[in-house]
């Protein structure tokens, strides 16, 4: 293996585990503020909880679809090499043929990378509303502080 190759899978592996870590980190805060909540009542008060519940759903779900789309376009990527290679059962080695695969594989990269930056940014934004929600359930537990209970009473 060439250094160009070991650095490119090295570079590789370590998106990889940086995408895992904030998936695990994005499970692990759901399934707390779940055990955090189990005797809550619905109430006003829990909707930054609800927030952040919501946050940390859409971090792991723009993860998965980030290792989905990483696993295309490395497909792609392995197909335009065989295009140009002249390796490719099913298209010659042109050079238009060549260009349409390299502008969808680009953006096809891009959109990845676009799925990587919101599973970081909502996984942080779920910290904050699950901070803020804790703010307020510590505001409630003050004397002289209610909230309404949703629903009808």
């Amino acid at each position: 293996m060439s250094a160009r190759q070991e650095i490119y899978k090295a570079t590789r592996d370590g998106q990889d585990k940086y995408t895992y870590f904030l998936l695990a980190g994005a499970g692990a805060a759901i399934a707390f503020a779940v055990t955090q909540s189990q005797t809550a009542t619905l109430t006003w008060s829990k909707l930054p909880l609800a927030l952040a519940v919501f946050s940390w759903a859409f971090s792991f779900y723009a993860g998965c679809r980030q290792l989905r789309d990483v696993t295309n376009v490395m497909r792609a990527n392995y197909d335009l090499l065989r295009v140009e290679e002249g390796l490719h059962p099913q298209f010659p080695n042109h050079p238009q043929v060549v260009e349409v695969l390299t502008e969808a594989t680009r953006e096809m990269a891009d959109r990845t990378g676009r799925w990587g930056a919101w599973q970081f940014r909502f996984l942080i934004l779920g910290a904050v509303f699950y901070v803020l929600w804790h703010i307020t359930e510590m505001a409630l537990r003050t004397p002289g502080v209610t909230v309404p209970y949703l629903g009808y009473s």
